[in-house]
């Protein structure tokens, strides 16, 4: 996995210039992450709710991944005057 994002993005993620990738590598490659660890988000015993099924969904994540963008660019605009 880290190969291909590799691969796709470059050894150096810049994420205050492009933020969306991190959204970009987790879309594309976060189930599978999850897959190579062993009981990832499951309780003991399998009942329950899982961690994915209980944390935040791609779509809040992309929500606070565009307000640090603004913030950044607000930063960014302050310095520059």
């Amino acid at each position: 996995m880290i190969q291909q994002v590799v691969k796709a993005h470059g050894t150096v993620i810049d994420l205050e210039a492009q933020p969306e990738l991190l959204v970009e590598i987790v879309r594309k490659w976060g189930f599978d992450l999850l897959e190579e660890i062993p009981d990832a988000g499951v309780r003991p015993g399998g009942v329950g709710p899982t961690s994915l099924e209980a944390g935040p969904g791609l779509e809040d994540v992309l929500k606070e991944v565009l307000a640090l963008r603004r913030q950044v660019d607000k930063l960014g605009r302050q310095i520059t005057g």
